[in-house]
């Protein structure tokens, strides 16, 4: 795609400045050639037309010494012509191709060395952008690409391209005149970035490792509150683990006014967007040098009862992990055995989704998205987090009150597997067998965890969230080299 900048003198003035350079050369070289041809041909034609006049007046003695003297004049001219013609072919032409050998030779080596800097310069940032995994998830239209648009500060020009290119090796020089960095190692980064979708703005100028995380489930399990409650609390957490932490507004977030309602004990509004909404924030090793742009998607539970509204979320295929959220109501036999003990489902906000609909929904559209088959497994870890843990005697079952017993009664188990075996089991129990094979036969990996992020029905005091920065950090484990366990700080 052409650019709006000045081709770099390798790649297109070099070989012009060299062609017409030789191109001059032997169009001075064939000019002195015609020239000394013309004085030849000059001394020749004088010495024939006076030549038979001279040696006819010689001999009747009569000597017309115009005639004798344009036949020397002619001799001489035409020998200087002859020796300039012949000095002009052998050594004139020899020198002119030499010359233009050398300057072809040393110019090539040159363009040789700098194309050699290119391929080296071209190859490390795309190697560096590989290790490093740069790239960019759109959080407007959802798109996902490695290298955003720049755009130029001086005149506002959008560089699609902005590589090491015909354009410039180190730099590009813009149809302004302004240079623009072409490499994250000068300097890149720096420049305003767009997405070359949408034209959204895109942080950091493309560089940072942006890690795509829907949070699935059903209308009224809990997706809003666990991802605003997991995000302050991971905002707590990430001092204790040696990490930073930044919350990150895109524009299109509500993140604030929501956590402003849960702060003073109110829930936040309902999700009724039927596009995926990024919730982004920066938590990566102090030490590194690249930072993770975390985002966890939010949804309206309504898209995953319509298969048009789910597949248009491209952002699933672009997805670094899953987080599944489960309102143990919304299993049907475990909220009939709740409402007999007395406890109303409407008060915790019981969802009505299938867990297994939901699920089979999911993996129907990931399959259309890879264009893969029922037999093919995903490459995608998951983290099914049971939400409303509050939920009178659910500690016992699926809590850390039922892990902790099954470590006690099984020594040596960890605390995640643990925490599968519970879980799992209280699938099998509630007669969700179909959901939990699904997952199991479909996702690369899957941890299942138990959290409230309220503590509470909501009654206007503070709410007290349990459990849910447990699940994400197993999840950037997986994908981010965060580790999953606290470290303590000395």
């Amino acid at each position: 795609m052409k650019q709006p900048a000045k081709t770099n003198y390798f790649f297109k003035g070099g070989y012009v400045e060299l062609w017409n350079t030789i191109t001059e050369t032997f169009e001075n070289l064939g000019y002195d050639i015609s020239e000394a041809w013309d004085v030849l041909a000059d001394g020749w034609v004088l010495f024939w037309e006076s030549f038979f006049s001279a040696v006819g007046s010689i001999f009747s003695l009569e000597f017309e010494w115009d005639d004798i003297r344009d036949s020397i004049k002619g001799i001489c001219i035409f020998s200087f012509g002859l020796g300039k013609l012949i000095f002009i072919l052998i050594v004139t032409t020899s020198l002119s191709v030499l010359l233009s050998l050398m300057h072809a030779v040393i110019l090539l080596t040159v363009m040789a060395i700098a194309y050699t800097i290119f391929m080296l310069l071209w190859l490390s940032d795309t190697i560096y952008c590989l290790i490093k995994h740069i790239s960019s998830n759109c959080p407007n239209c959802q798109d996902h690409f490695s290298i955003p648009v720049y755009i130029c500060p001086e005149c506002g020009v959008e560089h699609t391209r902005l590589r090491p290119s015909k354009y410039g090796i180190w730099k590009r020089t813009c149809e302004c005149g302004h240079k623009l960095p072409t490499t994250f190692f000068n300097g890149r980064e720096k420049l305003e970035a767009h997405c070359p979708n949408c034209g959204m703005n895109i942080k950091d100028g493309g560089k940072h490792v942006d890690i795509c995380i829907p949070v699935v489930g059903g209308a009224s399990s809990g997706k809003t509150c666990l991802i605003h409650q997991s995000i302050a609390a991971i905002g707590i957490e990430a001092e204790n683990r040696n990490l930073a932490y930044e919350y990150s507004p895109n524009g299109l977030d509500d993140y604030e006014d929501n956590m402003n309602s849960l702060n003073n004990g109110y829930l936040p509004e309902k999700t009724n967007d039927m596009r995926l909404k990024y919730y982004q924030f920066y938590l990566s090793p102090k030490s590194s040098k690249v930072k993770n742009l975390i985002s966890l998607c939010d949804v309206g539970g309504e898209v995953y009862s319509d298969s048009t509204s789910l597949g248009e979320q491209i952002g699933y295929k672009y997805a670094n992990a899953f987080l599944m959220v489960v309102d143990p109501l919304s299993v049907m036999a475990y909220r009939e055995e709740v409402e007999k003990q007395g406890v109303s489902p409407v008060a915790y906000g019981c969802s009505s989704d299938s867990i297994d609909s939901i699920v089979s929904m999911l993996i129907s559209t990931l399959e259309n998205m890879f264009c893969i088959n029922s037999k093919d497994m995903l490459k995608t870890d998951v983290a099914v987090v049971f939400s409303k843990g509050d939920i009178p005697g659910l500690s016992d079952k699926i809590g850390d009150a039922a892990v902790d017993r099954y470590m006690q009664e099984n020594a040596g188990v960890t605390r995640l597997d643990a925490q599968n075996a519970v879980c799992e089991s209280f699938l099998m129990e509630y007669e969700e067998v179909n959901f939990l094979n699904s997952l199991k036969s479909k996702f690369k990996s899957i941890q299942f965890f138990s959290s409230s992020s309220l503590g509470h029905n909501a009654d206007g005091t503070p709410f007290e969230s349990q459990g849910v920065v447990e699940p994400l950090f197993w999840l950037l484990s997986k994908t981010a080299g965060v580790t999953a366990d606290a470290k303590v700080k000395v």
